[in-house]
């Protein structure tokens, strides 16, 4: 363990990545978002107050952090850290993002003439929304996320991967495309909404917790290591191949569950609220109607 100290506290720390994809969408996108808000500003606060904002640049500097920080130069050696890369791009950016509503803000960011020429067409060309409608189809979209996860860590596409930067980037592209469909029928992606009821979102979460579970345990008590490529890399950090794909599959197995369960709850939460206020209104309009009642038989006696 001093050994992973002494490593990472010194020359690690200068190895940042140039992340074209990264380097560029991020500064793009916290543009636009906020001149959006800046022309959106008569009513920003109603549709977004403070917390939007702060989760949509801390999603995107969550992003920054996986792909460009030194976070990437190691999940390169270590198992470990690249689980971590994967848990910042699938079960923290993605939810932050949606939270924060983009929608609104970054298309009135965009020029108008751009948006109203090209944006604007492309956003109401139909093929184009029947695929999204398709993809955010919750009978859809859970399976694309669970066949992401598994399939790329299959030792041999994960491994593919490592040796390949191009199949590494579209890794990387479908972790977090599938976790933003995903999630999209967990959060009201506003000013649209979720393909789901609040109390259908229970089931949708819940069985998501399963595969992610099993990979993370089956990872961590694994007797063999399933990724041969960190052979020799593990050494200078004091671990072996098991030791550290062990830690991987806490990484996978801890911080990726808690996060679904403290989701679930959030949702219960919410269906609990849901009902009390329909509850309140059911109430309210039978009180009306009987004091409407009590007033006509007033009036007829």
């Amino acid at each position: 363990m001093p050994l992973i100290a002494l490593h990472v506290s010194g020359a690690v720390w200068g190895d940042w990545s140039l992340d074209p994809l990264a380097l560029t969408l991020v500064p793009l996108g916290s543009f636009l978002y906020a001149l959006g808000l800046y022309r959106s500003r008569g009513s920003r606060r109603k549709r977004h107050p403070w917390w939007r904002p702060f989760c949509f640049y801390t999603g995107l500097l969550v992003i920054l952090l996986a792909l460009v920080s030194p976070i990437d130069h190691l999940a390169g050696e270590l198992f470990s850290l690249h689980m971590v890369q994967h848990f910042l791009l699938v079960m923290v950016a993605p939810p932050l993002i949606l939270l924060s509503a983009p929608m609104i803000p970054v298309l009135r960011g965009i020029p108008v003439e751009l948006r109203r020429t090209v944006v604007i067409p492309v956003l109401k060309f139909a093929p184009l929304r029947a695929v999204l409608w398709t993809l955010t189809t919750p009978l859809i979209s859970w399976p694309l996320y669970v066949i992401v996860l598994l399939g790329w860590h299959a030792p041999p596409l994960y491994q593919a991967a490592l040796r390949n930067e191009v199949l590494h980037v579209l890794e990387h592209v479908l972790f977090a495309g599938t976790a933003m469909l995903w999630w999209w029928n967990v959060i009201d992606p506003i000013p649209l909404r979720a393909r789901l009821s609040y109390l259908a979102r229970v089931p949708y979460v819940f069985i998501t917790m399963v595969p992610t579970f099993i990979l993370g345990a089956f990872l961590t008590y694994s007797p063999r290591p399933w990724y041969p490529f960190y052979e020799n890399l593990t050494t200078p950090y004091g671990l072996s191949l098991t030791e550290d794909q062990g830690i991987g599959g806490v990484v996978m197995w801890i911080p990726g569950s808690l996060t679904l369960l403290a989701t679930l709850l959030i949702v219960l939460l919410y269906v609990v609220r849901t009902e009390e206020r329909a509850q309140r209104e059911r109430e309210a309009l039978e009180d009306r109607a009987r004091q409407a009642r009590a007033r006509l038989a007033t009036t007829n006696s």
